[in-house]
């Protein structure tokens, strides 16, 4: 499993341009993390709070407290796709209908990260201390832009 992620985060930082978007996932109970990369911002995590239980929550917080990561609210812009969040044309290949973005604010855990073996730790840590998946558990990687 952690091979993947950190095949996942070095293919998505490797990509030249803006709005590159990867979603980590367990595929049987779609359990997920997600990151943005832009050439010239960077890599950011993305975890929304509306994805996880009670108890996840309480351990995602406990988690991402240790790498100064705290939960936000956010806004979606009336132009953010649905399911992805991101800003693209109407026939993009996310899967969708393109729906507008609703309107509720909602909670994330959201910060840039400065360098790629952090991001990965992270996703690691998520998928086995907060989902509880073993080693040998199959993510899968979907990248968007």
């Amino acid at each position: 499993m952690k091979e993947r992620i950190q095949n996942a985060i070095e293919l998505l930082t490797t990509n030249k341009g803006e709005g590159w978007f990867t979603v980590l996932e367990e595929p049987q109970k779609e359990k997920f993390i997600q990151f943005t990369y832009d050439e010239d911002y960077g890599l950011q995590i993305d975890l929304p709070v509306v994805a996880l239980t009670p108890e996840e929550l309480a351990k995602t917080e406990k988690l991402m407290a240790e790498y100064s990561i705290e939960k936000i609210e956010v806004t979606p812009s009336e132009d953010d796709c649905c399911c992805c969040g991101e800003e693209h044309e109407e026939h993009c290949d996310c899967g969708c209908e393109h729906e507008e973005a609703g309107d509720e604010k909602f909670e994330t855990f959201n910060k840039k990260i400065e360098d790629k073996n952090t991001a990965i730790d992270i996703a690691y840590r998520v998928f086995k201390e907060v989902y509880g998946y073993s080693d040998d558990t199959h993510i899968n990687v979907t990248i968007f832009r």
